[in-house]
């Protein structure tokens, strides 16, 4: 039958399969998939145990539930609906029109990039997002993957090319036999200090950059274990607009590490949803010991109380302290915080931001070097001082 005819298939498969979500169009002479076909390709393509009663089952759904949780059959709206989603697994469709790839600068000269899916242009806006924070200062990168579920592995070895010391990208194992696949060169590289945030949603693609650059040490992980979905999908469509989508492989990172159902571990572990205060919050504290500023008590600081004192030890030259660059307010994760500054007698002023601060927040409140006393004498050294709000 026409719809059997595979002669072609096997050799197909290695070169789409660069795509973990990747689409294989089977033309069928039928307006409907029917239980056969579903069989014929679970027969010849389905990477893991295949039924042993495969040839019994009369429906569709009874093969599909005899199948790993990946594979499954989707109706044409469904199908549609999907590659609209860009073909991420765990990605909501009522997130599709959200950016794929956002990005900020973060105090210290950090570069903050978010990529939400492995869409099919990622990659060259992931460029453009990193070529602009350069251009601002950026030193030091974090690239958010945290709730990516996955998309196009092609984007997955593009972003992989911006990394030092990335000669591999992952290994690939199809009924076939295994082949490690080589990330796609990229001129634009990311600083040394580059750090990826995962959590327990990052799965897939986002798995496939995290065990490769931890694998090779060309980046800091940082966050919870990924999910643990370290197989491969393809779709097989049919003509009435439906599709198959079936597991035809695995990955692994290039040390071979078994991802599938163990995930990544991350290089820093620390709480959910705690990854970027975690990171940026360290690398301010590197920041400041660099620049020889002394850390100080942390202050548990109550949303009521608006107003911040910084006590001298000796009486000060305060009197234009209210136009002073002298004195940063830090959002942990963001930027500085807008803050009004106020002479309180000869050896306190007193900071009040000009927005509450966020409940749960983490803040760094630094005080630079440069303050006069009252003979004309200025302070040598930095202070700074963790804030958590209550």
């Amino acid at each position: 039958m026409k719809q059997r005819k595979a002669t072609h298939l096997p050799k197909l498969i290695p070169t789409i399969f660069f795509a973990l979500i990747t689409f294989l169009f089977i033309a069928l002479p039928v307006q409907a998939a029917r239980v056969d076909d579903v069989k014929f390709f679970v027969e010849h393509f389905y990477y893991g145990d295949i039924p042993a009663d495969l040839h019994e089952k009369k429906t569709i759904e009874e093969v599909i539930d005899s199948l790993d949780e990946y594979s499954r059959y989707l109706t044409a709206e469904e199908y549609s609906k999907y590659v609209a989603s860009v073909g991420a697994d765990d990605v909501a469709l009522s997130d599709i029109n959200t950016p794929a790839v956002s990005s900020s600068m973060l105090y210290g000269n950090i570069g903050y990039i978010r990529i939400k899916t492995f869409s099919a242009n990622m990659d060259e806006e992931v460029t453009k997002q990193y070529n602009k924070l350069k251009k601002e200062g950026a030193k030091k990168l974090i690239i958010d993957l945290r709730y990516n579920g996955g998309g196009y592995v092609e984007s997955a070895e593009k972003l992989l090319g911006h990394f030092n010391g990335v000669h591999n990208a992952y290994e690939l194992t199809t009924r076939e036999g295994s082949e490690m696949i080589k990330p796609v060169a990229s001129k634009t590289k990311f600083p040394k200090q580059t750090y990826i945030l995962v959590n327990r949603y990052s799965a897939s693609a986002s798995e496939i950059v995290a065990a490769s650059v931890a694998d090779q040490n060309a980046a800091v992980i940082v966050g919870e274990r990924t999910k643990g979905k370290g197989t491969v999908q393809s779709f097989f469509e049919f003509e009435d607009g439906s599709a198959l989508k079936l597991t035809v492989g695995k990955f692994t990172g290039p040390s071979k590490k078994e991802i599938h159902h163990n995930g990544v571990k991350p290089t820093i572990e620390c709480a959910y949803d705690a990854e970027l205060a975690t990171i940026h919050g360290r690398l301010i504290h590197e920041m400041m010991s660099e620049q020889k500023y002394k850390a100080v008590t942390p202050i548990d600081h109550s949303p009521q109380e608006k107003t911040f004192h910084i006590h001298f030890t000796q009486k000060m030259n305060l009197k234009n302290v209210h136009a002073s660059n002298k004195v940063e307010l830090v959002k942990v994760g963001g930027i500085a915080v807008p803050i009004a500054i106020q002479p309180n007698g000869e050896d306190v002023i007193d900071i009040t931001p000009k927005k509450p601060m966020e409940r749960g927040g983490s803040y760094v409140l630094i005080v630079h070097p440069g303050f006069e006393n009252q003979t004309g004498r200025t302070t040598k050294q930095g202070i700074y001082t963790p804030i958590t709000v209550k």
